[in-house]
């Protein structure tokens, strides 16, 4: 069994070149850890570019298809990923996509005429109603936009994964004060 991240990840690539793809359990079975350090040593190896994670499981990085259209944030401009997405639909219909929580509910708090709005679950890669989910604020996962915030659709998963990784939980609300507060910061240059 490997011991160190470095082992480990050696192991999950070798594993990945001979499978091709594999599950989040098929690496707890293969590594013999939990659950938090198959998502941490991936989340190393996702930053390094070597794999992409995939709802509940990750492929190599030179394995991944390439979407026909990249889309892009409508707050910061970033690519948008399945794995991050949110999605602010408005009194007329039209939809505002961001690549992140962080953009999502920076999006969701400047529209007037917001709908609706729906967050990705970061760790089982469904949509969930913004306004139900929990957001984990600053964790040791910076996937996308400072200050990172990542979506759950539970608070068990939200909870689990804030020990590993800490940060602070909050709810949609919260969310959105600590952003206001960020800005206002911000531009009055405190």
């Amino acid at each position: 069994m490997p011991h160190s991240s470095l082992d480990r990840e050696t192991k999950i690539l070798e594993y990945l070149q001979k499978n091709g793809s594999a599950s989040i359990q098929d690496l707890v079975d293969v590594l013999g850890v939990s659950n938090m350090t198959v998502h941490r040593d991936l989340n190393k190896l996702e930053a390094a570019g070597r794999v992409q994670k995939k709802h509940g499981g990750v492929v190599l990085a030179n394995r991944v298809q390439p979407t026909a259209v990249a889309e892009t944030c409508d707050m910061c401009g970033k690519p948008v990923s399945e794995r991050t997405l949110f999605l602010v639909r408005l009194e007329n219909g039209e939809q505002k996509r961001a690549c992140c929580s962080h953009c999502g509910l920076m999006i969701q708090s400047r529209e007037s005429k917001a709908w609706q709005s729906m967050a990705v679950d970061f760790l089982h890669g469904h949509m969930v109603s913004a306004n139900q989910a929990y957001y984990l604020m600053g964790s040791e996962v910076s996937i996308c936009c400072v200050p990172s915030i990542l979506s759950f659709g539970s608070l068990q998963d939200a909870e689990k994964f804030q020990k590993g990784f800490g940060g602070k939980l909050v709810d949609m609300q919260e969310a959105l004060q600590h952003l206001r507060e960020m800005m206002h910061m911000h531009t009055h240059g405190m």
